[in-house]
């Protein structure tokens, strides 16, 4: 869905360029007050956009191709450069949008369509600011405020035991890979630490990790 959402966009910038609706140069950089404060020419402004996102894409190509084993690190390092294409393609698509039909010696007032742009990373804030909820069916659930954001097969884990988790240990607070270990780090504190056979772990903040490790052993018992 994400490469055509692109080639639409670039097909519906060069269509409005085409048209003459958009003006040259355009706005790509705004002051703190809201004013445009930077200008590039239109034909190297479309080229530009057009390219980047070509090699964005054969990047995350790239590492879909690639060697990369860890299981847990490949499908987190997709997801988020595919959260920063979205967001890129927000800043993009409304920056462009909002100087169609523009004369071409009139400056953009952006003013409060940049919140717009912010919604997303608030949400993301929101969201890995939150300590993980497990829950054990087929697949050990992960779930930040009720979205799943991993699985992994039962089956596939080796150990399951409390530990204290310390965000100095993994580079800082939020989500975090570190030693082969995936960490869920909203806080320092108590955790639960679930060794996979492949080689991975998973560090998770909780409350009462021991009252995890005892439904879990319960759950798979025989």
């Amino acid at each position: 869905m994400a490469p055509v959402v692109t080639i639409g966009f670039i097909a519906v910038s060069f269509s409005l360029a085409l048209a003459g609706l958009l003006p040259d140069p355009v706005a790509i950089h705004w002051g703190v007050s809201g004013q445009a404060d930077q200008f590039l020419d239109l034909n190297s402004y479309l080229w530009l956009v057009t390219i980047s996102f070509v090699f964005y894409w054969s990047g995350l190509v790239a590492l879909e191709v690639s060697g990369v084993k860890a299981k847990l690190l490949k499908p987190l390092m997709k997801s988020l450069l595919i959260g920063l294409f979205f967001l890129i393609l927000l800043v993009v698509t409304i920056t462009t949008l909002l100087q169609a039909g523009m004369e071409t010696d009139e400056s953009l007032f952006i003013g409060q369509w940049f919140l717009l742009v912010l919604i997303p990373v608030a949400i993301m804030v929101w969201l890995f600011s939150a300590k993980p909820s497990l829950r054990i069916r087929e697949n050990l659930e992960i779930r930040l405020r009720g979205v799943m954001v991993l699985k992994v097969p039962v089956g596939a884990i080796e150990s399951v035991g409390p530990m204290h988790l310390k965000a100095r240990d993994y580079g800082g607070w939020g989500l975090r890979y570190a030693s082969n270990t995936l960490a869920f780090i909203p806080s320092s504190g108590s955790a639960v630490f679930i060794k996979l056979d492949w080689g991975e772990a998973l560090a998770l903040r909780m409350d009462k990790p021991e009252d995890f490790v005892a439904s879990y052993q319960l759950e798979t018992a025989g």
